[in-house]
């Protein structure tokens, strides 16, 4: 009788362990990772001479590579963006461009949910100073 009566409380806490929902850390730690992380990108070597926002930038995310592909159109800003934890890059469309400050955001595929993520940044220099924010709405 003691056997089952630790065990029910231990299974009823098992199972509440599995249903609550895990939540990200609201800002990526020392070594990055997080849902909402700031990033300083540079400009991938051999890129070129600095012109504006446009171009190929690289950022550091823990171990991961993010990679920019930036084009800009007057004030309108689109490209792709390659994060190395997730396969393959995503196109962004509808990305904004106002002074040195840009924004975009595109939707990720992640355990069968459509999410999104939003990116803003602002360019000192030959370095894109970046914010990522995961979820909310678009």
């Amino acid at each position: 009788m003691k056997k089952r009566r630790l065990f029910f409380p231990l299974l009823a806490a098992a199972v509440l362990a599995c249903t609550v929902p895990l939540q990200a850390p609201a800002q990526g730690g020392p070594g990055g990772g997080g849902a909402n992380v700031e990033l300083t990108a540079k400009r991938e070597a051999g890129g070129g001479p600095s012109t504006g926002v446009a171009g190929k930038w690289v950022a550091k995310e823990g171990s991961n590579d993010v990679k920019l592909d930036i084009k800009v159109d007057g004030s309108k800003l689109s490209g792709t963006i390659e994060n190395t934890q997730f396969p393959g890059p995503i196109e962004f469309k509808d990305g904004k461009l106002e002074g040195n400050t840009i924004a975009f955001s595109y939707m990720r595929s992640m355990g069968g949910q459509e999410i999104a993520i939003s990116w803003t940044g602002t360019l000192s220099g030959d370095e894109l100073n970046l914010k990522r924010s995961v979820g909310g709405e678009r």
